[in-house]
């Protein structure tokens, strides 16, 4: 039986590119997002209550997944894979698909958890402000639930591999040079930081790169520069074992 999804809202985020986007949900709180709802699902009678919640589920669509092709003007569908290499095994080890949050699954979708801060309309447009977000901007929102505490919040609950795995975190320094770029451009060009002054710009970047974006068989290699599109912003960085330097904050051309 297949069946037929509606894109219920589309969620713009800063990060305007996968890399550097956080692998799971809550694990940057000062990244901010907005949800907006599509019409004919922008009523206010469908949102009634949910501003009595703190957080909601949100499920989403991978929409930048790859797909298989046979030639340059033919596609076909999607080939997924039984297993995959999680980040937190450092890309070389395999476990099931569904024993994995991976993106690359028979149905991409997408499960998150985000805070609830506002549910407002501007220019017309109902809007879900949230935050902890861990979704590429443009990302197509097919469901949005309540958090419930009472049944979603599980006591003693087992984390398989994951448990038994330190968090990859890197201490981030910032040159001077790249710190004055962010107070320069939060305060000239507020509309493209979003309206972030240099301390939230500050934060939200150190936040991403702390989480190590990296893909995993790079984590071994020393002293290579990066860079993450947030904010449409280029930002540059090093690492250097576990501590990344930010070198440069620029406007994206």
């Amino acid at each position: 039986m297949q069946w037929t999804i509606n894109n219920i809202a589309i969620l713009h985020s800063p990060c305007k590119e996968k890399f550097a986007v956080p692998r799971q949900s809550g694990l940057a709180p000062g990244l901010i997002g907005q949800i907006e709802i599509l019409s004919p699902y922008d009523q206010d009678e469908a949102f009634q209550a949910l501003d009595g919640f703190s957080h909601i589920w949100v499920l989403g669509m991978f929409h930048q997944i790859k797909f298989k092709t046979k030639s340059d003007n033919e596609t076909q569908p999607r080939q997924w894979q039984p297993t995959v290499r999680p980040p937190r095994l450092g890309g070389n080890k395999r476990v099931g698909v569904f024993a994995s949050r991976s993106p690359n699954r028979p149905n991409p979708i997408s499960l998150s958890v985000f805070k609830l801060i506002a549910i407002t309309r501007r220019a017309g447009k109902l809007f879900l402000d949230v935050s902890g977000t861990d979704l590429v901007d443009g990302t197509p929102i097919i469901d949005i639930k309540p958090y419930l505490p009472y049944a979603d919040h599980v006591n003693g609950a087992q984390g398989g591999y994951v448990d038994s795995i330190a968090k990859p975190r890197l201490d981030v320094e910032f040159q001077p040079q790249a710190k004055e770029q962010c107070l320069f451009v939060s305060t000239s060009e507020p509309e493209v930081v979003e309206n972030q002054n240099a301390e939230q710009l500050l934060r939200v970047i150190t936040e991403l790169i702390q989480l190590d974006p990296r893909p995993a068989y790079k984590t071994v290699q020393a002293q290579n520069e990066y860079g993450l599109n947030v904010f449409g912003l280029n930002v540059r960085f090093s690492v250097d074992h576990q501590t990344a330097t930010v070198l440069s904050v620029s406007i994206n051309n």
